[in-house]
């Protein structure tokens, strides 16, 4: 049976009131299972930390939705990458935030992304709406902070008094569900450990803040959001310019719309679990009242094939590289400028994005076009 923090009281017959319970984790609680790879509880400097190298340690039985998360962490100076799971509805669905523990001072030196079929979409997620800097002392205790108030995300770092990352909008809707920490370090990497952590309380309150799902209300205009989605069909890396006879008979989907115009595949595009590199199809029309040269922009993770009546205008590789050449992968919406050569009445625009890692997206934009009606 789950042990809920967040106690359900009944007082009388029909009124429901919520009392809520603050709770103290020690590395050694029962409640904890480990996971991985070097996964120990260990002292360091003084202090016992459940040490993680490359695994997860994670409180099953503790549902939390709203409230405060803290903790102490122990990072070493190489690159690692130490993580914090919370509202976890299962293996595959919950959110992170993580350290990059190289990278103090950093640009991105905190990282936030909601996670669909236990890929993380980080690389849709970035600037305000996923990155921050933040400065943590390598070889030394860090208290760490996280509050989490309806869909806004607020994490402390060290003895600051104003919060290092304030995120809005998180990338899932607001859920009870489990919490954990992860520890990774990239088999480059000399880091004899990813972090160690300690000292966790967690604290729930009520929600105090609200987030209207409304996508479509706040975008610019000629963004597209009419977008037709196929399923998910495996691939190779290169162009795709056959597109499997079984998907276009299929039933294709209407994206979930996030605020900015882009729409996360895997929210809505089941990827099978034997797939290593995937895409999917996205199709919309273009009724111009007129011939005439439209552009186009476009953000989209991580390969995009970009064709405009059965006819291949771009191909275009941003996946992620570490090196040779180093390249991010980020998803923005002037990733991709295109110009189109619309005819008068229906034109067909379809985007196979490709994926295998790091958020899987896209987006679109018209700009300096009139007589434009998308459907």
């Amino acid at each position: 049976m789950k042990k809920y923090i967040k106690l359900l009281v009944l007082l009388g017959t029909f009124v429901p009131t919520i009392a809520y319970a603050k709770q103290v984790f020690t590395p050694q609680d029962p409640a904890w299972t480990f996971t991985g790879q070097a996964v120990t509880v260990e002292e360091i400097d003084g202090i016992q930390g459940i040490k993680i190298g490359r695994g997860q340690a994670i409180l099953n039985d503790v549902l939390f939705e709203n409230g405060s998360i803290e903790f102490k962490m122990y990072m070493p100076q190489e690159r690692a990458f130490a993580y914090l799971y919370f509202r976890g509805e299962n293996e595959q669905e919950y959110e992170e935030i993580y350290l990059r523990t190289h990278k103090s001072k950093a640009p991105d030196a905190l990282q936030y992304a909601p996670v669909f079929q236990s890929m993380a979409a980080w690389q849709l997620y970035h600037g305000e709406k996923g990155t921050a800097a933040a400065s943590f002392p390598a070889n030394k205790w860090v208290p760490i902070k996280v509050t989490l108030n309806g869909s806004t995300l607020q994490v402390w770092v060290g003895d600051m008094q104003q919060p290092a990352m304030t995120i809005d909008r998180m990338g899932r809707e607001p859920k009870a569900g489990w919490i954990g920490f992860r520890g990774f370090v990239p088999r480059t990497s000399d880091a004899p450990f990813s972090a160690y952590f300690s000292a966790i309380t967690i604290s729930p309150s009520a929600a105090t803040s609200e987030v209207t799902y409304n996508a479509k209300s706040t975008l610019p205009s000629g963004q597209i959001t009419q977008w037709r989605v196929s399923p998910a069909f495996a691939t190779e890396p290169g162009p795709i310019e056959v597109i499997p006879s079984k998907i276009k008979n299929a039933k294709w989907i209407e994206p979930i719309m996030q605020p900015d115009g882009s729409f996360e595949l895997l929210r809505s595009v089941e990827v099978p679990g034997d797939m290593r590199n995937w895409a999917a199809v996205a199709k919309v029309a273009l009724h111009s009242n007129e011939a005439q040269t439209c552009k186009l922009l476009m953000g989209f993770s991580d390969r995009i094939t970009l064709s405009l009546n059965n006819t291949i205008l771009v191909y275009q590789d941003a996946s992620y590289r570490f090196d040779k050449p180093r390249r991010q992968g980020l998803m923005h919406q002037e990733q991709l400028l295109v110009y189109l050569p619309l005819k008068k009445g229906k034109n067909e625009l379809q985007a196979v994005i490709a994926d295998n890692f790091g958020g899987w997206g896209l987006m679109g934009r018209l700009d300096q076009c009139d007589g434009i009606e998308i459907r």
